[in-house]
């Protein structure tokens, strides 16, 4: 897995790709709110807009409350003063209940949007063996786990909390900066002897101050795009090298590979300092500039508005009022600077799952033209003109064709690695190459490999996977466990392991078996199935394809001998040397 990720290039800051970027999200999230109970989260959605409204108002009632205090204030008046704090009570519980039904149903559309967001990708990604061949081509779609599981996540997250914050910034600007110029008054400005008056002077104030500071907040900020984008993906793959050496930590420990894996981990432990180091530099330039612009954003507007105070042209009331509308303008245009970092989180999560289903959806492309063509149809297994191939288009094996009829048994023979590549290649799994693969069509077919895949759970479900319990009972399956010679099993069921590491390599290849008696396949392909089992072993479960499956067609890679006198021929695939 490579860390030359999606984050060390430097970001498109553009005018053009930021506009481009905003189309495809709009895009990638429109569906949702068309899709099953797309009338709920509609409503979900327009429930948060109106919320937000309501937001603005307890704003606005505030701001209005404050000018009447300190005028109470100013003129010493207690029963105003008294009758101030009931309306703050009234304001301090509206306020309350807003946010916590906003809060509330943000996160019910949050959580509803990620799980629409999921199941469409893992319905992508977990079909037709495409997170097998997704994982077999370059790309930019390495950690697909993290993609999903944090990516997404963020995603569904930051879109509704940003877009709920930019929403309420828009309408906070709109009805402060109405307060603020009709409480900023006139000013008469004298420039060699014209007098020129400018109406709503704070305004003008505010939108200067706020134009340098986010000018400056987003040259501060244009790093941490690409650090952030650069860290998320350093960090998965530091994630998935510890989940790999936990996952082969047997082997690891066998073959005295503890050093070598340590160092591997620690390389990419370093490539998760540098991206550290680069998002610490990116967030140290911002909060260096918005400490500073948030220590002077509270006093500026007093220092401004003050002379006319001390003038008495204005009240104490009005005066403070102004000071907070100033306050809530320039808040409500800092939210680009404030959110900064929350948008370079969230943009680098969009670009990671979208690259993912781009991927997804070209997966066909991008495994190539000259691909091995799958058929079903017929009552034969037939390999017209076969060649399997090397991602890169080398040729490994000889053309080979062959028909293999129902309820033969046939042993495919040559080296394993070729051997296996054309199993998948029936499969459907190894596209790389050119003929044609026939299937009978409707056939019930069966693959066993070297290692079966062990799910962690009960033993019930790991020997009926991926059929479930439901299916499986338990008489049936503890008469498979007894008659593959696993019944010290039998009757154990509900025990729940990590069966990879309880089972040793030869009793997960008689629990494949096990799982053939309960799926009942008429067609069954073995590769290497039985490799780690003894001889007698392995007569055993040729023994047990004869007498449970007499009319089943097997096909098996292993060498000339397997099995010794199951298999009525042998089909030899040859290897493509370079001379060649």
């Amino acid at each position: 897995m490579s860390q030359a990720a999606a984050g060390t290039s430097p970001p498109k800051t553009g005018m053009l790709h930021q506009g481009r970027f905003l189309w495809r999200f709009i895009k990638f999230a429109l569906p949702f709110f068309s899709a099953e109970h797309k009338w709920m989260n509609r409503g979900r959605l327009a429930l948060i807009a109106a919320l937000t409204v309501a937001q603005v108002a307890v704003q606005v009632g505030l701001n209005s409350w404050s000018a009447r205090l300190y005028n109470a204030i100013e003129g010493r008046h207690l029963e105003a003063f008294l009758a101030l704090i009931t309306d703050f009570v009234l304001l301090l519980l509206a306020s309350i209940l807003v946010f916590s039904i906003t809060l509330y149903t943000k996160r019910r559309l949050e959580f509803a949007w990620r799980v629409w967001i999921t199941k469409n990708t893992l319905s992508v990604w977990m079909a037709q063996g495409r997170h097998y061949q997704l994982g077999l081509i370059t790309g930019d779609h390495d950690n697909p786990d993290g993609r999903i599981a944090e990516d997404i996540r963020v995603t569904t997250e930051s879109a509704v909390e940003l877009g709920q914050a930019l929403f309420y910034c828009i309408l906070l600007f709109g009805t402060f900066v109405t307060v603020l110029w009709t409480l900023s008054g006139v000013i008469h400005v004298d420039i060699g002897g014209t007098v020129i008056p400018i109406p709503g002077f704070m305004v003008f104030v505010a939108l200067v101050y706020s134009a340098i500071g986010t000018s400056l907040a987003l040259w501060a900020g244009f790093p941490l795009v690409g650090a952030s984008n650069l860290r998320q993906t350093v960090e998965a793959n530091f994630r998935f090298g510890l989940a790999r050496a936990r996952e082969y930590s047997e082997s690891i420990a066998l073959i005295g590979g503890d050093t070598d894996e340590r160092t591997h981990l620690q390389e990419l432990l370093r490539g998760v300092r540098r991206g550290w180091e680069r998002q610490t530099y990116g967030l140290v330039r911002i909060i260096v500039f918005t400490t500073a612009y948030g220590v002077l954003a509270n006093p500026f507007p007093l220092l401004v508005a003050a002379p006319r105070y001390i003038m008495g042209l204005i009240s104490l009331g009005t005066l403070m009022q102004m000071a907070q509308a100033f306050s809530q303008v320039t808040a409500a245009l800092a939210f680009p600077v404030d959110n900064l970092s929350g948008i370079a989180l969230w943009r680098a999560s969009v670009e990671r799952v979208m690259a993912l289903q781009d991927a997804l959806g070209g997966l066909q492309q991008k495994l190539g033209e000259n691909r091995i063509e799958v058929r079903h149809e017929g009552n034969a297994l037939q390999l017209a003109g076969v060649r399997v191939t090397e991602h890169d288009a080398t040729p490994v094996m000889k053309e080979l064709t062959a028909t293999i009829g129902p309820g033969e048994h046939v042993l495919i023979e040559g080296k394993t690695p070729i051997c296996h590549k054309l199993i998948l290649a029936v499969a459907g799994l190894w596209p790389w190459g050119a003929g044609r693969v026939t299937l009978p069509e409707g056939a019930n077919v069966f693959i066993a490999t070297e290692r079966p895949y062990m799910p962690v759970g009960a033993l019930g479900e790991a020997v009926c996977y991926p059929m479930t319990l439901g299916v499986c009972t338990p008489d049936d399956i503890n008469s498979a466990l007894k008659r593959v010679g696993l019944g010290d099993w039998a009757g154990r069921l509900g025990v729940v392991e990590s069966w990879e590491s309880v089972f040793s390599v030869a009793q997960q290849q008689r629990l494949s078996f096990a799982r053939m008696l309960l799926h009942r396949p008429d067609w069954i392909l073995l590769s290497e199935a039985t490799n780690s089992l003894d001889a007698t072993a392995q007569r055993e479960m040729a023994e047990l394809l004869i007498k449970e499956f007499p009319s089943a067609t097997v096909v098996a890679v292993g060498r000339v001998g397997l099995f010794d006198g199951f298999f009525q021929r042998v089909l030899h695939v040859e290897e493509e040397t370079a001379s060649t």
